[in-house]
């Protein structure tokens, strides 16, 4: 059980620096990728089950739109589950939890076994989407972003991805169905 706790510490600092990437003076090349980067854990099948936990309504429907968006792409399924068996936990932030987000509209934390996904939590930060004027369409983008990080995908540096870090405007694009698709053809433990 330490181990998981240092790797879940670990992963959501790697996370949250590459959430505030920019932000911070790090610099991003912003070169076209040709696949959207993955990293070394996955899932081990091109599949997983989902329990979307957060009590709004509306953000139950942005995240089963995100859903049906990568479920249509036919790289990953994302399959309902149960809380007692679901692999990913999809929800939202409190008000509480939202003040001490920073800046960041969606976090995904996860934690593996021998760089096998075994537990994923993504949320979406309702107040700062609100505070920013996001659209259902720019909710939905970013619930597809996260879902890419809970498939195994990295941060692209290219403004045509979903998975860009900073992005709200663009939805699923090939780059990053090839990056899943490339992700569950590679073995766990090897990354882009």
């Amino acid at each position: 059980m330490r181990k998981i706790t240092w790797l879940r510490t670990l992963i959501i600092f790697v996370v949250s620096l590459g959430l505030l990437g920019g932000a911070g003076g790090t610099s991003i090349n912003a070169a076209a990728a040709t696949v959207t980067p993955f990293g070394a854990q996955r899932f081990t099948h091109d599949h997983a089950t989902y329990v979307i936990t957060t009590k709004s309504a509306y953000y139950r429907n942005v995240w089963q739109d995100a859903i049906r968006a990568w479920n249509k792409t036919g790289a990953f399924k994302f399959e309902p589950g149960t809380k007692r068996n679901a692999q990913i936990d999809l929800d939202t932030d409190s008000r509480r939890q939202s003040a001490t987000m920073g800046d960041n509209v969606g976090v995904t934390q996860f934690w593996a076994e021998h760089n096998d996904l075994i537990a994923v939590v993504s949320t979406l930060n309702p107040e700062l989407m609100s505070a920013f004027g996001y659209s259902h369409a720019d909710k939905e983008h970013v619930a597809e972003h996260e879902l890419g990080h809970a498939m195994g995908l990295n941060h692209n540096p290219s403004k045509d991805s979903v998975m860009y870090y900073r992005d709200r405007s663009v939805g699923i694009q090939k780059v990053d169905v090839l990056g899943v698709e490339e992700r569950y053809h590679t073995p766990a433990g090897e990354s882009d």
